[in-house]
């Protein structure tokens, strides 16, 4: 009896451990890529792993605001990712309210000017010029033949797919580096003044990960707090989206055109 209470135990914690502590896919500087984790359970949403430094200051543009948008020529500097003092980047970005107006195309130009100079991005929020306000550009469809790039005041998103794919991403934030990331394929955003008509825009795919990677700036996260199996250097893009597509084909973005451009946003 002793001996058979032993292997239950036995057998109890080898099965709470392989629960508790499954595999970690470790990421090397050289040779092959780790192998990627296993898909997660599908979710709505997911999850955030880092909180926002600092509740949202009163809406509008600030004086330091208006100052860096008036020394920009147009563009202004990217801010890069210093852990312990990213400043604006770790902070929730200020709604615009009608107060604004007079700036917001100011506003406008200066994004669209940086991400421009930046000649590979594909996405820029305003938190990442030092300005803490809810406004982003995206460059819809960026790997088709006519991509274009839009502005957004205010953008959330409010309904987002069950359905999930995955990825690697860069930042203009974060240089030299790309990861996994796992993304919802469709989002429906919601943009436009408080006081004013809000529209709704419903995009999937690569247009879908741009608006969730720079909408997540807006509430003081990056990409890196969601990455999957640790980061990588972005010289090794090709052969991490073979090795992604091989791994988890019902996962991974579908080969575009224009495949060799990484999410850089």
């Amino acid at each position: 009896m002793q001996r058979e209470r032993r292997d239950v135990l036995r057998w109890g914690l080898a099965g709470l451990a392989t629960t508790v502590f499954p595999a970690l896919a470790c990421s090397p500087t050289s040779g092959s890529p780790a192998r990627l984790p296993a898909p997660a359970p599908p979710s709505p949403a997911p999850s955030t792993a880092h909180e926002p430094c600092a509740q949202p200051l009163p809406a509008g543009l600030s004086q330091q605001d208006l100052s860096i948008l008036a020394a920009s020529q147009p563009a202004a500097a990217i801010v890069q990712h210093t852990p312990g003092h990213d400043g604006v980047l770790r902070h929730l970005a200020r709604p615009l309210t009608r107060a604004d107006a007079a700036h917001i195309d100011r506003l406008e130009a200066c994004l669209r000017a940086s991400l421009k100079a930046s000649n590979r991005g594909v996405g820029l929020a305003a938190p990442q010029l030092g300005v803490g306000a809810r406004a982003i550009v995206v460059m819809i469809g960026a790997r088709s033949e006519s991509p274009r790039v839009e502005f957004f005041v205010n953008p959330r998103i409010v309904q987002r797919s069950d359905d999930l794919t995955l990825d690697y991403e860069g930042c203009l934030s974060v240089p030299d580096v790309c990861g996994l990331v796992r993304r919802n394929r469709t989002v429906v955003v919601e943009h436009g003044m408080p006081e004013g008509t809000t529209r709704r825009l419903q995009v999937s795919g690569f247009d879908a990960r741009i608006f969730q990677h720079e909408i997540d700036h807006l509430d003081g996260v990056l990409y890196i707090d969601r990455v999957e199996g640790g980061l990588q250097p972005k010289d090794r893009l090709k052969q991490l989206r073979d090795q992604l597509r091989k791994d988890h084909p019902e996962l991974a973005r579908t080969p575009a055109r224009h495949d060799g451009r990484l999410a850089i946003l």
